[in-house]
């Protein structure tokens, strides 16, 4: 019988280099016990030196050998492999020595507690290393690894191929030489992370909110259309080096190197550096000397570069910003970001446009839980401009955003913006503001909590308002100098809710400036508002009575001539909300559903009182929506209140999913039922008038509403609204939109709004909007957007006629897996002249860096439900075969 120990293809489970006794050995039904030997004991060999050809197996060392045709001996079992990249679990080396040794080789030789050699297609395992080679020497005391001859080593989500590796398993301390490497982590993707600072906690907390308004075709994540991609996802860096040493866990040196985030043999891209570090600790690494190539041409060169290993914060030059447009000419952007600390940082934006001059830009954002509102940091951001080639004079904008926390319950927020001109936004096309706000506030406020029902604030409130159209000059809203607001709700106090809303303002006129004559009067105004209401709160129904006394008084100046300069209301309000909500199991298209049916009524009596004689300092008619027609006052503001003896009706139903109970789709209608004619309206006649008041269009019943939302199809989603006046037979407003998303990067969208003015029934908006993003290859994308108005321009007395692009949009994205590339063109409306065009132009290296415009904002504002091709499909580089 052949000696087993040169026998081809065994398997050894060397249990004198584990934690694991040899007689704690399972034995395997497959397993098929060939020996078991005991030789001579030897002399220690050197560690820089296998042991020699005549050196046999250790008397004292009991070897069981198993041939197996599963990897299983001595109770171990086989690591298990991560799903994502398909290479063993990142156990912690420094626990090395708790796990087991595995090797499998044609031939080994050693020595107890000194050396082992292991040669001939060899393989050796420990917790999460992995190394191939044709021959590996291992020394058990150290737990060093020395492998030669073909050999691949996969450890801590990286493989390097070389022809000689020495590595202390338990340090993650040795060097390869001559390698290619390839390195697997798992980054936030970046849809999600939008490197957002880290608030430092500290003894207090906010309890500050921040809201948005949806916008149309904002598909909430429970309709089951794909907007989202995963939290994280595969991110590689692959290369070769001269010599790779590593320097303990997650620290590695290249030298002689290239560094690619490529795959292996297919990298378009790389840079060559004389020396590399990887952090994986801080997600940093640095290159001397180094160059960038694309396409094997060099195209950045560097003596020092740093580089982000995932997408966290790094301090460093941003990809630079590279259009051309009609307004400024070509524009060129090269931002530098300051990572200062994990809750400060800056950017400074310094700014070329070849039409007008240099401009710099700076950013400076902080957030704690005492100062900054979560999600939305303090900020102070300016632009300046020394000279504006274009329109020959110096040029600014800047703002301040703070909000404070004081303690014991006062808090206060400075939110000030400020721009030197009036076109100011439309010829810069500011990269820090992103905004055309022509009402910019300049803000104060200061905010005391005494006990959480009571609530109190001060505000002091400004505008700078910009006149972008001379022939449509806009009227500047009321300054309020200041405003003090006192919010109260007391529940349960006797089994009734008692409410109180107080509030004192100092209405002041600002200067309109040479475009208008603004002669409105000022003054003062107080609010007192208290309730009381008895809710009846059942799970399947609700019916809250509710009285109250609204009490204002006006003390005014800048009257006409002959009238009064103090005027006061008192007003009785009542209301009585009730619903009902009923449940019932349904299918539908094979799918098991419940559906509601969700009834409610509100009624309204306030009786009338002549309001003709009370100025209009901040109130407008409200927008009719499903919102307002459930409020007992039809006019936003304190300026007027409606006298009414209404009810209105609505009914929604909802089909909820069976089985997670996730909202699919709903339907609802509504109504608005007078009793009587409402005569108040916004009419000021401050000497009163003679005509006595009659009531309004709103007889007999309100328009009616109706409004649709939900999954019509697979994949498919629909909105519709209707605002329909039956009186006249006429719509007020429409609006349908349709959004069809197969899968991410693959998307359609097509809505349409019209709004009739019932001034001159006419309308005001006629529009459609169409957007997409759809693949024309693999590799090949279609983005694009067209938004129409069937209206000419307006103005303030006329429409021209014909119809105008609002919108254009068109652009290809190419991603070529490491690489992407896109090009987009924009055409937009301007309120007055002539359109601007731009053209976006961005190349992206994967994980890396991005150079020119990006039009990736742009697009996932003007698109629904666009997404990045180069951030949807991961892969396993990584395999143990």
């Amino acid at each position: 019988m052949p000696d087993p120990v040169r026998h081809p293809f065994v398997c050894l489970a060397c249990c004198m280099f584990a934690a694991v006794p040899a007689g704690h050995a399972a034995e395997d039904a497959d397993s098929v016990q060939l020996a078991a030997v005991s030789v001579r004991k030897a002399a220690p060999a050197s560690r820089d030196a296998a042991p020699g050809g005549g050196t046999s197996v250790s008397d004292d060392l009991q070897l069981r050998l198993r041939s197996e045709r599963r990897f299983n001996v001595l109770g171990g079992k086989r690591t298990p492999v991560m799903p994502e990249v398909g290479i063993p679990y990142a156990f912690d080396p420094k626990k090395g020595d708790d796990y087991p040794l595995f090797v499998i080789a044609e031939h080994l030789e050693g020595r107890t507690d000194d050396v082992a050699v292991a040669t001939g297609d060899v393989e050796l395992r420990k917790a999460g290393s992995l190394f191939y080679g044709d021959k590996i020497i291992y020394w058990p005391l150290d737990d060093e690894v020395d492998a030669t001859g073909n050999v691949r080593m996969l450890q801590e989500g990286a493989e390097f191929t070389a022809p000689h590796v020495r590595m202390k398993m338990s340090e993650q301390v040795g060097f390869v030489e001559d390698a290619d490497y390839l390195i697997v982590k798992q980054v936030p993707s970046r849809f999600l992370s939008k490197q957002k600072l880290v608030p430092v906690v500290t003894n207090a907390s906010s309890n500050a909110v921040s809201t948005s308004a949806p916008m149309m075709l904002n598909v909430p994540g429970n309709y089951g259309l794909p907007t989202t991609v995963p939290a994280t996802r595969p991110s590689l860096a692959s290369g070769t080096a001269e010599r790779a040493e590593f320097e303990g866990e997650n620290q590695i040196t290249l030298f002689d190197s290239t560094f690619s985030t490529c795959k292996p043999g297919d990298r378009d891209w790389y840079v060559r550096a004389s020396e590399m570090h990887l952090d994986y600790d801080r997600e940093v690494g640095t290159a001397k000397d180094a160059t960038m190539w694309f396409k094997d041409v060099p195209i950045f060169y560097s003596p020092v570069a740093t580089f982000p290993l995932n997408h966290q914060r790094q301090s460093g030059f941003m990809h630079p910003f590279l259009a051309t447009s009609s307004r400024s000419g070509l524009d060129l952007t090269i931002p530098y970001y300051w990572n200062i600390a994990p809750n400060y940082d800056a950017t400074l934006y310094p700014r070329y446009m070849s039409k007008r001059g240099l401009q710099l830009g700076a950013e400076v954002r902080y957030w704690d839980f005492n100062s900054g509102i979560p999600g939305d940091p303090n900020a102070y951001r300016a632009e300046y401009m020394p000279h504006d080639q274009v329109a020959d004079r110096d040029r600014y904008a800047y703002q301040i955003k703070h909000w404070q926390n004081l303690g014991q319950g006062v808090s206060a927020a400075f939110n000030y913006n400020r721009v030197s001109d009036d076109f100011y936004w439309q010829d810069t096309s500011s990269r820090l503001f992103q905004t055309s706000q022509v009402q910019l506030p300049q803000q104060f406020v200061l905010a005391y909590t005494p006990v959480p029902w009571l609530q109190t604030n001060t505000q002091v409130l400004r505008y700078q308002t910009l006149q972008t159209d001379p022939k449509n000059p806009v009227l500047p809203p009321y300054f309020l100098e200041p405003q003090v607001n006192l919010v109260g709700f007391k529940p349960d106090v006797l089994g009734t809710d008692l409410a109180v809303i107080g509030q004192y303002t100092r209405f002041s006129r600002p200067d309109a400036g040479r475009l208008l004559s603004d002669l409105r009067p000022q003054g003062d105004r107080m609010v007192l508002y208290p309730q009381l209401s008895l809710p009846i709160v059942h799970p399947a129904f609700t019916f809250i009575p509710k009285i109250g006394v609204s009490a204002t008084r006006y003390s005014l100046s800048d009257q006409v001539a002959g009238a009064d300069s103090s005027v006061s209301r008192v007003l009785p309000i009542f209301t009585v909300d009730s619903s009902v909500i009923f449940e019932r199991e349904t299918s539908l298209l094979g799918n098991g559903f419940i559906q509601t049916l969700e009834p409610r009524l509100y009624y309204v009596n306030i009786p009338y009182k002549d309001q003709t004689g009370i100025p209009l300092f901040d109130t407008a008619q409200a927008d009719f929506n499903f919102a307002q027609i459930f409020s007992e006052n039809r006019y936003s503001g304190f300026d007027r209140i409606n006298d009414a003896n209404q009810l209105t009706a609505a009914v929604v139903t909802r089909f909820l999913d069976g089985t997670t109970g996730a909202e699919r789709f709903k339907a609802m209608v509504g109504q608005r039922y007078y009793f009587s004619p409402s005569r108040v309206t916004l009419n000021y006649t401050p000497l009163g008038s003679t005509v006595a008041p009659v009531g309004n269009q709103e007889r007999g019943s309100s328009n009616v509403l109706a409004a649709f939302s939900g999954l019509v199809l697979p994949r498919t989603y629909a909105d519709f609204a209707l605002d329909y006046n039956f009186r006249d037979s006429l719509t007020d407003r429409f609006s349908v939109g349709v959004r069809f998303q197969p899968d991410l990067a693959k998307v359609l969208s097509a809505s349409y709004r019209y709004t009739r003015d019932p001034n001159n029934n006419v309308a005001q908006v006629d529009q459609v909007d169409i957007a997409g993003q759809w693949p024309l290859t693999n590799r090949l994308y279609a983005v694009g957007r067209f938004n129409w108005s069937f209206l000419g321009k307006q103005t303030l007395t006329n429409t021209t006629p014909g119809g105008q692009l609002l919108e254009a949009i068109a652009g290809l994205e190419y991603n070529a897996g490491c690489w992407t590339t896109r090009i987009v063109a924009q055409r937009l409306a301007a309120i007055s002249g002539s359109p601007n065009n731009v053209l976006f132009l961005q190349l992206e290296f994967n994980d890396f860096a991005s150079v020119g415009t990006d039009p990736v904002s742009l697009l996932r504002r003007s698109i629904p439900g666009y997404g990045k091709s180069n951030e949807l499909t991961s892969s396993s580089l990584l395999t143990t075969q």
